[in-house]
């Protein structure tokens, strides 16, 4: 039995929302815990007080549950320093990626949307370490909005040399063209060793995948596509180090 915490560091959750994954992961048998601040607004302070005392409490998995636009208002709350000697495998996924990333360079943290994820029997075996199957690579990354957000801050990773994974939810092609745009500007595309492509959900809903094939012809790096991980009931995990 692992004992798990479901965090918000990002917009309020429905609480609707979480039933299934609540009820799956008692009925596995693991004791879960909820953050008083998960369905409710609350200060930066106050959802980042909860992943501080969290890091010195005996948890084995935390996971963000929440996602939106708030996210990277905590980032200059959280003890990163508990991160670094604590128990807890932190997880994410959406706008807690420029939160990812920053805690990638302390201890390794997970890119995962368990919320309603479909990959039972990966996940089960996963939370009681009996599998790594969930685990489709490593490297730094996310989804490309909210990494952006770590640009020009102290807290945009070093990626030399780093496998790079993306992905998106919302955005047409223009808006992911500009994205890809601002990362060549800043010099990302020449410093990674590779670049994995995972769900763009609106993309693939509209038909124009094809333009990241475009976007993406010219780059001197292997480039990868449809790789499974992101906001889909059936994505997978990536494990982000930096």
């Amino acid at each position: 039995m692992a004992t798990i915490g479901l965090l918000g560091l990002s917009d309020p959750v429905k609480e609707g929302s979480l039933v299934s994954t609540l009820t799956e992961l008692r009925v596995w048998g693991h004791k879960v815990c909820l953050s008083p601040f998960l369905f409710q607004a609350a200060t930066p302070k106050q959802r980042a007080s909860i992943f501080n005392d969290w890091m010195t409490q005996p948890f084995d998995f935390i996971f963000d549950v929440s996602g939106g636009d708030l996210a990277n208002e905590t980032i200059r709350y959280l003890d990163l320093e508990a991160y670094r000697t604590s128990h807890a495998l932190f997880h994410g996924y959406s706008d807690l990626t420029c939160i990812l990333n920053v805690l990638a360079s302390y201890r390794p943290c997970v890119l995962f949307q368990i919320k309603q994820n479909q990959n039972k029997t990966d996940l089960r075996n996963y939370l009681s370490y009996r599998s790594n199957d969930l685990m489709i690579g490593s490297g730094l990354g996310g989804n490309i909005r909210c990494f952006l957000k770590l640009a020009g801050t102290q807290y945009f990773p070093n990626l030399t040399g780093v496998p790079l994974y993306l992905e998106s939810r919302s955005g047409n092609a223009y808006r992911i063209r500009s994205f890809f745009a601002q990362l060549e500007d800043m010099g990302v595309i020449d410093q990674i060793a590779s670049l994995t492509l995972g769900e763009f959900t609106q993309l693939e809903a509209e038909n124009d995948y094809d333009v990241l094939c475009t976007i993406t012809s010219s780059y001197p790096i292997p480039v990868s596509f449809h790789a499974p991980f992101g906001h889909g009931k059936h994505s997978k995990a990536v494990r982000l180090e930096g």
